[in-house]
Formats: C-alpha cells, structure tokens, sequence
C-alpha cells in the first residue's frame, strides 16, 4: 500500500564556500569553525602552501593558502578561514583559506552525481561528486535550503584532504591534488609543467 512506502530521502548537510571562480561544499562533520582571516606567524621550512599559524583561543591553526601554489581569479577582502576538525585529539588544527563563505545547505542525495571512487582516473582529486543549484535562491531564503538551478558545485572530500595533509609520506602529493581540484586547467600548462622539471 501507498502508505507503507518509505518516502524518506536521504541529505546531506554541507558547508557551500567559493575559491577562485569556483563553488564548492564540503560536509560539515569535517568542519570546527569558520574565522575571519588573519595576521599568521611564519613557521620556518614549512611548505610554500602553509603561509603561517594563528592561535584559536588555546588551539595553534596551521593554514593552507592554495592561492600561494596554484594561480586562481578573484578573491576579496572577506577571505575566511575554514578551521578543520582534527582526525585525532592531539593532531594539529588546519584551516583552509577560502574567499566567500555562503552557508550550510541541506541536499538531497538524488540531486548529487557521485563519483565513482574505485576508478583509478579518479581517486587523486578530493572530489566526492557534484551538484547544481540557484546560489541566488539558497541566500535569499532563511531556511538555506536547496534551491534548483545552474550553479555548479564541486564537493570535496575533506576527511582524505585533511589525512593527506597530515600523513608525511602522502603529503607530498598535495600539490598536484589540489591543483587536480582547483585548477586542472593549470595542469596543462606550461607554467606546471616547468615547475615540474626543477
């Protein structure tokens, strides 16, 4: 009977953020705080990607810049910081610097396209899946729901972005990963490719 059917569907709640030209979500289990940029400490020998800490409250953020390795459009004055939350108690706090953060949507599982993570074409790039919506419509309501439309939003894996950084022997592949996911046009480029060489 109809009454019976299950009609549950299923959402998931993410984090929408915009870096560069593009939108992107990101679950929020994943996720501490958002902070307002801010003046960092420079740490000696660390990666060209990783400008500096700060401390939140009794915590030390280490923050990842991608700007400072992969070239992006845009970026304003309201650049935020995504502060993640750690795999362990002891493990140090990152935090991501992103150019605009819109909010948390819940989206239904139907809407998105997942990837096909076992493809070995695909499981160097942090992405989850993608999705479209109105960016429009989800701010102008109160309720920040999913609203249809054309925005594309790419959803990335934090929890494999965050064990990337933080595991030593695979963190040497996060450069090309990042650039995979922000700026894969730039991988073509001559200006990746000399990089390379050196």
């Amino acid at each position: 009977m109809a009454g019976n059917m299950d009609t549950t569907v299923q959402l998931h709640r993410l984090l929408l953020f915009s870096l560069g030209e593009g939108t992107y979500a990101a679950e929020v289990s994943y996720i501490r705080e958002i902070v307002q940029d801010q003046q960092k400490i420079p740490l000696p020998n660390a990666p060209e990607y990783i400008p500096g800490i700060f401390n939140l409250r009794s915590d030390v953020v280490k923050v990842i810049d991608i700007r400072l390795i992969i070239p992006l459009s845009g970026g304003g004055e309201k650049k935020k910081i995504i502060v993640f939350v750690p795999e362990s108690g002891s493990s140090t706090r990152f935090g991501m610097v992103v150019d605009e953060v819109y909010g948390i949507m819940e989206i239904p599982t139907d809407r998105v396209s997942l990837l096909d993570r076992t493809s070995a074409s695909i499981q160097n790039n942090f992405m989850i899946g993608f999705f479209t919506f109105s960016l429009d419509g989800f701010l102008s309501q109160s309720s920040r729901r999913y609203t249809a439309g054309d925005d594309e939003v790419v959803w990335i894996d934090f929890e494999d972005m965050i064990h990337t950084i933080t595991n030593e022997e695979k963190a040497q592949d996060i450069v090309f990963r990042l650039t995979a996911l922000f700026n894969p046009q730039y991988l073509f480029s001559e200006n990746w490719r000399s990089l390379q060489k050196k």
